[in-house]
């Protein structure tokens, strides 16, 4: 019988008695891999499905007959874009109206605040100089406007007593014919009433002798003829006198008016002119300063109003078009053109494009938890491939029965690969050390004394008592006890003791080549599972509450441990 780690061997004769002989120790074949610097992360995993980070059932704002619906299930719409479109009826004639209204109003103001114009201001300012300078010649007329007013009536009288010798002539010419008709005989003959004359001759008389002439010239002869003619001629004559002398009369009547008046003006023409004249000035006035304060006021208030109308026409027009809360995907097309709806009928479903993970995290790990934090997502329908996605929000109120907590992650994909309803796991990285001093987990042993590895220095194992940091499935940071480039023991440390000789074997992988440690050990060593470079664990399953990670040891007495982060390490080369 012999102790293979000491140096003592027991020995028994062929008489059964047991002799103790010394013998030199033997070296404990062992494998190391040296303790490198690398990347470790904290990640942790969690589960739950994809959803849209909005939803929601888009309904009509009015009332009415849906007339188009504009989208496909799957199409991609911008916040405010149509989807559909609900019979506006005489909303457009209301709109275009309105728009007309605030024309008028508009140009109305635009006219109140231009002031007055020059041409209306010179045309009024005229109108009352005219005026003016009416009064003033009927309360004093000039000598000249006299002068001109007697040379008028002078004039006037001078053509009316022409005109009394005019009709004298023409009246003398017409009985010297009249006598020769009737001293020819003819009288009877020719229609002139010899025995019975006024003058000037009738119409019917200048008739009758007019038609005598063309019907009975040829028994009357050539010479009554003649005669009946300037007969005719003369009386036209004297009627001519007759009418100018009277029109002249009027003339001189007319003219004498004026001088009269121009020399004495009546009060009531005077009266009448100054009334005229203020009017004239108020007409300037007015012309002058066509607006005041509160026409502009009225003004401004008519547009106002003309603005509130429109824009509540224009509202009522936009609430017939459905259009899209925001960015998004129509996942749902609910109705189609020719439907009845109203304010509570859903036309189309829209998804927000921004997609989202709620993660149910328990009190112990919230703590861990914040804004920002970079997750990890994968999917059954992209195996192999990693989404990003980041910590939003964590919410301020937790499930008091089952102290957990709802964190809402957003999903990073450009792509738009993801879809809402999909099924991802989630690895929060919670914390990264990128020069952390890692050690393989299957080199760690649990002891009284706390964490221990074993380091070969010297051809001899030296039991250091570790500090573990982050710890992930497989690799550990160790924060204090061991050093980057020792020699750290992976296989046999399980038999050694501190300051025990060791035979180093070539070890096939460094920190993070080893299974992990998920059953690799012997049952009930005692020892984290997981050997380097693919080797065999020896140990078995890890004492629980060993190490800050999200893996079990293999099956054993031990335990199968917490369940905590899991992680990646990445050696720094």
């Amino acid at each position: 019988m012999a102790a293979a780690g000491g140096g003592v061997y027991l020995w028994q004769n062929q008489g059964g008695t047991a002799t103790l002989a010394a013998r030199p120790a033997v070296a404990v074949p062992v494998q190391v891999v040296p303790a490198k610097a690398g990347l470790i992360r904290s990640v942790l995993t969690y589960s739950g499905a994809i959803q849209a980070s909005q939803q929601v059932s888009v309904s009509p704002r009015a009332t009415g007959q849906l007339i188009a619906v504009k989208v496909e299930v799957g199409q991609q719409v911008r916040q405010g874009e149509q989807l559909a479109q609900v019979d506006p009826g005489t909303l457009p004639a209301q709109v275009a109206q309105g728009q007309a209204s605030v024309a008028s109003a508009q140009a109305r103001l635009e006219l109140v605040l231009a002031g007055p114009r020059a041409t209306d201001v010179s045309s009024a300012r005229a109108a009352l100089d005219a005026a003016q300078a009416k009064l003033d010649q009927l309360i004093k007329p000039s000598t000249s406007d006299v002068a001109a007013q007697d040379s008028a009536v002078a004039t006037a009288k001078a053509a009316a007593d022409n005109a009394l010798s005019t009709i004298a002539n023409t009246k003398a010419t017409l009985l010297a014919n009249i006598y020769i008709v009737c001293n020819q005989g003819i009288g009877i003959a020719t229609g002139v009433p010899c025995n019975n004359i006024t003058l000037p001759l009738s119409k019917d008389v200048t008739d009758a002798v007019a038609s005598n002439l063309t019907s009975g010239v040829g028994a009357i002869g050539s010479s009554p003829g003649a005669n009946s003619t300037a007969l005719l001629v003369a009386n036209a004559n004297y009627v001519t006198a007759l009418n100018n002398q009277i029109s002249l009369q009027q003339a001189l009547v007319s003219a004498q008016a004026k001088r009269d008046v121009l020399v004495n003006p009546t009060p009531s023409d005077v009266a009448a002119q100054r009334s005229a004249v203020e009017t004239a000035r108020n007409t300037l006035d007015s012309k002058t300063t066509p607006y005041t304060t509160a026409d502009i006021e009225a003004a401004r208030a008519t547009l106002a109003q003309a603005f509130a109308s429109l824009a509540a026409s224009q509202a009522s027009l936009d609430q017939t078009m459905i259009v899209a809360p925001f960015e998004g995907v129509v996942a749902q097309r609910l109705l189609e053109a020719g439907a009845t709806v109203t304010t509570q009928t859903p036309v189309v479903t829209l998804l927000a494009r921004v997609l989202e993970v709620h993660l149910t995290v328990d009190e112990a790990r919230l703590g861990q938890m914040k804004q920002d934090l970079d997750v990890e997502l994968t999917v059954p329908s992209f195996p192999g491939k990693t989404f990003k996605g980041k910590v939003a929000t964590i919410s301020p109120l937790g499930d008091a029965r089952a102290h957990t907590f709802d964190v809402k992650v957003f999903v990073d994909d450009p792509t738009q690969q993801l879809r809402a309803g999909m099924f991802a796991q989630a690895g929060v990285v919670v914390s990264t050390k990128p020069n952390a001093v890692l050690v393989p987990n299957g080199a760690i042993s649990q002891q009284t004394r706390g964490n221990i590895v074993f380091v070969v220095v010297d051809g001899k194992a030296v039991q250091k008592v570790v500090k573990l940091g982050i710890v992930d499935e497989a690799n550990s940071e160790i924060v204090d006890g061991v050093a980057a480039g020792d020699q750290v023991v992976t296989v046999g440390q399980n038999v050694l003791r501190d300051g025990q000789a060791v035979q180093v074997r070539p070890a096939a992988g460094g920190p993070g080549g080893g299974a992990s440690g998920a059953g690799g050990g012997q049952p009930g060593s005692g020892a984290p599972g997981g050997a380097p470079g693919g080797t065999p664990g020896a140990g078995g399953a890890g004492a629980p509450g060993a190490r800050p990670s999200g893996t079990a040891g293999g099956s054993g007495s031990g335990g199968s441990g917490d369940q905590r982060p899991s992680g990646s390490a990445t050696p720094a080369r």
